[in-house]
């Protein structure tokens, strides 16, 4: 069963996309706090298929965030590092759009 690591501040909608994820049968681990989400990935990132990061809290540096979360994964035994969605419920600008993009993450606006 492929496995999703899900960071998301808002628990509300953690609990509706986790619902979701666990109905098409994704096994899904969720981390409210993006820094704990580092550790996580730095001891078990070859566990995980896919990271979804809910991107939608503007207060956060998100793409210095994305960079962390890569690099946790890199820096963990070898394995495959997991593919990254970057999702927000809120319109980001274009520039911020094309950075997360730049970083090989894909970026979808979720309503």
């Amino acid at each position: 069963m492929p496995k999703v690591l899900l960071i998301d501040r808002d628990a509300v909608h953690a609990e509706r996309v986790s619902r979701r994820l666990q109905y098409h049968s994704l096994e899904v681990v969720t981390c409210a706090d993006p820094q704990q989400a580092i550790l996580v990935l730095r001891r078990t990132s070859g566990e995980y298929d896919v990271v979804i990061i809910n991107v939608s809290d503007q207060t956060l540096p998100w793409v210095s965030m994305l960079v962390k979360l890569q690099e946790a994964c890199f820096l963990s035994n070898g394995y495959p590092s997991p593919m990254f969605l970057c999702t927000s419920t809120v319109s980001r600008s274009p520039e911020f759009q094309l950075q997360i993009e730049r970083r090989g993450a894909r970026y979808v606006v979720a309503r």
